[in-house]
């Protein structure tokens, strides 16, 4: 098994859908990961619950190592919209 030194690291942003209600992974590098939920701390919990599952189904994406981690960097954003004042 690998070590935490050559672990690889993978990356995901969730951002939050104002119209839906919901975060959501609106991009990664993990082979398979959608995810949504209603709160950002239930969409981490997802995440963590997900990613061992997609790791074994899509081993054939990943590479011919094994590992006992994994590691991902979430990037949080979430988009506002604003309302601009009508010139006149």
């Amino acid at each position: 098994m690998g070590d935490s030194a050559t672990q690889p690291a993978y990356s995901a942003t969730i951002l939050w859908d104002d119209e839906a209600a919901v975060w959501y992974v609106a991009e990664t590098d993990f082979p398979g990961l959608v995810a949504e939920a209603e709160t950002q701390q239930r969409l981490v919990r997802k995440i963590r619950q997900l990613m061992p599952e997609l790791y074994h189904a899509n081993r054939h994406l990943m590479p011919d190592e094994s590992w006992e981690k994994i590691a991902i960097r979430l990037t949080v954003g979430q988009l506002e919209t604003i309302k601009l004042a009508v010139a006149s």
